[in-house]
């Protein structure tokens, strides 16, 4: 029994011994707990990729532009898929927008340059585009009331203009004078009178007909005084080359000349009616613009007679003869048939 108490109170001593040495044995401080694992990160949604070729408007005014438009996030919830290209074309700009596997061209006028404006439209065309319509309920009325401008209509194709014809027939009436200048034993004569010219268009050149009358064409030589009567008559070709309102020519063709000369201090009166063959050369200068009707003109040309006349009276015999140059000019009116 004695013992068994003793059992008793070792045990007692030892349990306020444990429990005292527990009580006076410091607190650990609190170890931090294990580190958990971060949550993963969701990366943003990446925005379409939006490049600007020139300075009107610039990347930084398009995403200003498309944030007031998105309040809640601007250009970072357009879709990833999507593509922009902006390019500054001067009073113009160009706007390409890749949808998903669609794109969409606008051309936008702007001759004042304002590019704060063409980024509003920009940014108002890329969202339209890009977002559905129910994205677009926070839009900024003040953005919406910006009209956007109907896309340019196609250049129209250049419309040939045909050249109007030019007429076939033209008539020419003019004055003239003929000068022959004493050489070759022929004296000096000059011939005033008029001239008819009938031209008709054949392609690039032209065919001329022509009829003068010189009717006192007076002369003298070795003391005789004559006088003739001349009917100048020629057959050619004209090219024409045009310098603005002006049309030079040049011809050149066969001439011929049906004179009747008579003498006036002879004691007998003689006369004869001859017939002159050659060739003529000239120039021709004409304003096509003067008037819807007539075209005043100018020419200049020389006949050449290679088989002259002796010019001879009784009893003195040969005094010269016939002209084998002429040189003349003209002046005239010109209208078309």
């Amino acid at each position: 029994m004695n013992r068994l108490a003793g059992f008793l109170a070792a045990g007692a001593l030892l349990v306020c011994a444990l429990g005292h040495s527990a009580a006076a044995e410091p607190t650990a401080p609190d170890l931090p707990a294990a580190t958990a694992a971060p949550p993963p990160v969701i990366p943003p949604a990446i925005s379409p990729a939006i490049s600007v070729e020139g300075s009107c408007p610039s990347l930084a005014m398009i995403t200003a532009a498309v944030a007031a438009l998105i309040p809640h996030g601007g250009v970072d919830l357009l879709p990833h898929s999507g593509k922009v290209e902006v390019a500054d074309l001067g009073d113009r700009y160009r706007v390409d927008v890749l949808a998903p596997g669609v794109p969409r061209v606008r051309v936008f006028q702007n001759d004042t340059r304002d590019c704060e404006l063409r980024a509003r439209f920009t940014a108002v065309f890329v969202v339209l585009t890009l977002l559905p319509p129910g994205w677009l309920l926070d839009v900024q009325p003040k953005v919406l009331a910006q009209p956007t401008p109907a896309p340019l209509p196609p250049a129209p194709a250049p419309i040939a203009v045909a050249e109007p014809l030019r007429p076939r027939f033209q008539l020419e009436l003019g004055a003239i004078v003929d000068a022959a200048p004493a050489v070759f034993e022929a004296p000096r004569m000059i011939g005033p009178g008029g001239e008819l010219r009938v031209v008709r268009r054949l392609g690039s050149v032209a065919g001329v007909l022509a009829v003068a009358l010189e009717p006192r064409v007076g002369f003298a030589i070795a003391g005789l005084s004559g006088r003739q009567t001349r009917v100048p008559l020629d057959l050619g070709v004209r090219l024409d080359r045009r310098a603005g309102p002006f049309a030079f020519g040049g011809e050149i063709g066969l001439a011929a000349a049906i004179f009747h000369a008579d003498g006036l201090n002879t004691a007998m009166p003689q006369a004869g009616t001859r017939l002159d063959l050659g060739g003529r050369a000239g120039i021709l200068l004409r304003c096509d613009r003067w008037s819807a009707r007539a075209a005043p003109f100018v020419g200049l040309h020389a006949l050449l007679f290679p088989w002259p006349y002796q010019i001879a009276v009784a009893p003195a015999g040969t005094l010269g003869s016939t002209p084998v140059l002429w040189l003349g000019a003209t002046l005239g009116v010109s209208t078309s048939l």
